[in-house]
């Protein structure tokens, strides 16, 4: 069984704040795997491997913009996040799953599924979603101790304009597109739904749909039971 929370728009920090919450949970033991699917205000962000200098614009600019720019944990190169795109957290064992390798390209096979679109293509070396060489869609997850955090960014009906800023995944070649611009069906609930039916597929997982104050309650459960025994 998976949990499975969607929630409308939130912060990229406090969203990764509440990942590792859930992360810690989990490798405790004290909560089930979690499928999260939301939306962030726009956000440039850069994983491990990643560079500032992908972005093309300065701080001030992005205020302008109302936008900003984070460092993140993860693995992968220059990324964004926004209206008009679906994030798919996944926070779960993946020692129970198969390993990483099995996880990624569940991930990146999910999200095909999701765009319903005939032309859409898996790409699991370069952990990514594409339509005739357009990017539709990429993965980037961190590990720690076997629990998975971050996940997917799937364009729903994005503002290409945000794509011109940067050099998505350290690609300044390839053009980003969406399941909009290719003429598919870009409603939320519809996309959202068909990735997390699909990657629960994959996993053959139940999924439990979850409010976050019935979240919050199970993870503030799980650090008094966790500093209880400590």
């Amino acid at each position: 069984m998976a949990l499975l929370l969607a929630t409308d728009r939130i912060g990229y920090t406090e969203a990764w704040d509440l990942q590792r919450r859930i992360a810690a949970a989990r490798l405790a033991g004290r909560i089930d795997d979690v499928v999260w699917v939301l939306e962030h205000p726009p956000v440039y962000t850069y994983g491990r491997h990643g560079s500032r200098s992908d972005l093309f614009v300065d701080d001030a600019t992005l205020e302008r913009l109302g936008a900003s720019c984070v460092h993140s944990d993860r693995g992968g190169l220059m990324t964004w996040h926004g209206p008009g795109q679906i994030t798919g957290y996944v926070i779960a064992d993946i020692r129970r799953l198969g390993g990483a390798r099995r996880f990624v390209t569940a991930l990146v096979d999910s999200m095909r599924d999701a765009t319903g679109l005939d032309t859409a293509e898996s790409d699991h070396e370069r952990m990514g979603v594409y339509v005739e060489g357009r990017k539709i869609g990429s993965v980037g997850i961190r590990v720690t101790s076997g629990i998975s955090t971050h996940g997917i960014a799937l364009n729903r009906d994005v503002d290409p304009q945000w794509g011109q800023l940067m050099s998505a995944c350290g690609a300044p070649d390839v053009t980003p597109t969406s399941i909009a611009a290719e003429g598919g069906v870009a409603a939320r609930p519809i996309v959202e739904g068909a990735f997390a039916r699909s990657l629960a597929d994959r996993f053959d997982w139940a999924l439990d749909p979850i409010e976050m104050d019935a979240l919050e309650a199970r993870l503030i459960r799980a650090e008094q039971e966790a500093a209880a025994a400590s």
